[in-house]
């Protein structure tokens, strides 16, 4: 059998080369599809799902693929072990302390918050979620009136009425222990 026969096709060679070349390029204008290992500004999940329910009551849901500085908080650095929330609701009572929040935030709480504006009424349904692992609380410095944070994800709604009610339950359900791998 002679060399010739075993070489693989010129076409294949010329194929694998250009897709060798070009591929690189084409991600660099392309993207990557939206995919976890991308950084920068939050983009608005899309997954069908979770972003189909916020977006049918009226919220906005937020993912991050790194940690980022936000208020209410979605993650960051522990630096004291012994500073805890408790789960619960805090209407009606001061809230706990950011970085005990944070805290239960990384062990896996989901933390819901709303601005003082929010009247009693809207308060006492958010209270009603605090059930497992969720910590009800107000947050005066955040920009949204109603937000539900976990590890890299936040839902921001508008109002606490049935429907943004129904997704704040969502959120609670889906991300609770949805924490920071220790």
């Amino acid at each position: 059998m002679d060399r010739s026969s075993r070489r693989p096709p010129l076409g294949a060679f010329v194929a694998l080369v250009a897709v060798l070349a070009l591929g690189p390029l084409a991600v660099l204008a392309f993207g990557r599809g939206g995919g976890s290992g991308s950084s920068g500004p939050p983009r608005p999940h899309d997954d069908g799902t979770l972003g189909a329910i916020a977006r049918a009551g009226g919220c906005r849901l937020i993912e991050y693929a790194s940690l980022q500085r936000t208020d209410p908080t979605t993650g960051g650095r522990v630096r004291n072990e012994r500073i805890r929330a408790r789960p619960g609701s805090y209407v009606g009572r001061p809230a706990p302390i950011v970085r005990a929040q944070l805290h239960a935030l990384m062990h896996g709480a989901v933390l819901v918050q709303y601005r003082p504006e929010v009247g009693p009424a809207e308060q006492a349904a958010l209270g009603t979620l605090a059930t497992g692992p969720t910590i009800v609380a107000q947050n005066a410095t955040m920009r949204p009136r109603i937000a539900a944070t976990a590890y890299l994800s936040m839902v921001t709604c508008p109002r606490a009425d049935g429907p943004a009610l129904r997704v704040l339950r969502a959120f609670r359900d889906r991300r609770e222990h949805f924490a920071q791998g220790f």
